[in-house]
């Protein structure tokens, strides 16, 4: 047999394998393209030990799959939560698969009453097939033991107890109306359906905080938490100012759930939460007027975050209010929209303050301090730049974030004896729970990608065997 031959032979040979692993490849993406075997959830008990765990029994229907491994996976509702697997205990029965696991809520897996779970079952066959099916009925984590009542507001749900309705039905009339200047301010107009779970004191409400520290849950020190993450808020009393306040925190936090930098300063997220409260920054104002100096106002620059002095955290709430006032009132709801928006987009504070009102912040900000008799800031490069950084920076610290009431000043006098009516709110900024392993959904197989491997193999390997057949014969 001549050399050319042996060569055509093995081109030949060559082209036929990468037929045969083309036709493999194509087998195997017909298979996964059929789909796992579908799963149906037969029976499903949930167990609430409210602040501590939350126990799940479910029974699967597998059909005729032969079972090797289980998972169970749950995921609370919100625009930022991931799923959360864990190996649970399991029997197989015929046909079927029952599994018992739990959701620690208690210290160090912290989430707040009204979290909603989604529940996932995923099973394993022994060759190799995996199929899973999410649970059509989800867990809302509240306290068993307390008969919950509920109310439907303009674009949220109230879950109470211990109150009046007609009293709650009030509250919302006076929320609803001011939602249409939160959605104009915010430049939001479709939200997802938030959340108000609200205790009928902060003393029954503080146990379901968050865990800040030993003294604040003693002293009662909070009358409210948001947890933007899981689109819902905790309130310790029925008042419709901090029920406000905290709803704005939730709008907020969609407006700019995109940004790059992950998130705003907090003297203007607590300044549009407080602007908010009544639409009108005459209270920030006055209070500024009558208890601070004009040396004493603080550079923005300083209120990045909350600060830690209270003599500061004095000045910053009354003082975030009536700066975010006056832009909105000077300059438009539309152009604090404008700005939450290209923020969004991508844009920094400070570009996105000057494309929206064509001038830097800190000209704006001296502009105001005029209004105050206060003197101007002269801000150098340097310290805008290090502002920057410290915006960046500090966006996802766990920091509470105190929302002051009305009767500020006895809540922070050093004589005054604190009654749970006259504290302030909490909007912390406190990363979401992640026990376990957090896992990203599963992709459906890539199509595309597997027809084109095919075809460039088919192709391959014909050319290899024409190439060599119609190449002229070298002569020795």
């Amino acid at each position: 047999m001549s050399p050319q031959v042996v060569k055509s032979i093995r081109y030949l040979t060559f082209a036929v394998i990468a037929v045969l692993v083309s036709a493999a490849l194509f087998s195997v993406e017909m298979t996964a393209a059929s789909g796992p075997t579908a799963l149906t959830v037969m029976q499903q008990t949930v167990e609430i030990d409210y602040g501590k765990k939350i126990k799940i029994s479910t029974r699967v229907d597998t059909g005729t799959l032969e079972i090797a491994t289980v998972r169970a996976l749950f995921r609370p509702r919100g625009g930022e939560t991931v799923w959360i697997y864990t190996y649970p205990n399991f029997s197989i029965e015929s046909g079927s698969v029952s599994l018992d696991f739990e959701i620690s809520t208690g210290p160090g897996s912290y989430y707040p009453p009204g979290a909603e779970f989604d529940i996932e079952v995923e099973v394993t066959s022994k060759t190799g097939e995996i199929s899973s099916v999410i649970s059509p009925e989800s867990i809302e984590y509240l306290d068993p033991d307390i008969d919950w009542d509920r109310v439907e507001g303009d674009g949220y749900t109230v879950i109470y107890y211990g109150v009046s309705r007609s009293e709650v039905e009030k509250l919302t009339e006076a929320i609803d109306f001011r939602i249409p200047t939160l959605q104009a301010t915010l430049g939001i107009t479709e939200t997802p359906d938030f959340k108000a779970v609200v205790f009928p004191s902060i003393k029954a409400a503080t146990p379901s905080f968050p865990p800040v520290s030993q003294t604040a849950t003693d002293s009662f020190l909070f009358a409210g938490f948001a947890q933007p993450q899981y689109r819902l808020f905790v309130q310790g009393q029925l008042n419709s100012t901090t029920f406000t306040h905290e709803l704005v925190h939730l709008y907020t936090h969609e407006a700019v759930a995109s940004a790059f930098q992950g998130g705003i300063p907090s003297w203007l997220s607590e300044g549009l939460a407080r602007f908010l409260e009544t639409g009108s920054s005459e209270s920030s104002n006055a209070r500024l007027r009558s208890s601070v100096r004009p040396d004493e106002l603080l550079p923005l620059r300083n209120m990045i975050s909350i600060p830690g002095q209270r003599s500061d955290v004095f000045i910053f709430y009354p003082q975030a209010g009536a700066f975010v006032g006056y832009l909105i009132e000077e300059l438009g709801h539309d152009s604090m929209a404008e700005l939450l928006a290209v923020i969004n987009d991508g844009e920094s504070l400070q570009s996105g303050f000057e494309l929206t009102f064509g001038k830097s912040l800190y000209e704006v900000e001296n502009d105001w301090r005029s209004t105050f008799n206060a003197a101007p800031l002269v801000v150098s490069t340097a310290t805008v730049q290090s502002s920057e950084s410290t915006a960046d920076s500090a966006v996802g610290t766990p920091v509470p974030l105190v929302d002051f009431e009305p009767l500020l000043d006895e809540v922070f006098a050093p004589s005054s004896a604190v009654s749970p009516a006259s504290l302030p709110t909490v909007t912390p900024q406190i990363p979401p729970v992640q026990s376990d392993i957090a896992v990203p959904a599963d992709d459906d197989p890539d199509y595309l990608v597997a027809t084109i491997v095919i075809g460039l193999s088919i192709v391959v390997g014909v050319w290899l065997f024409t190439f060599r057949r119609k190449s002229p014969k070298r002569t020795s």
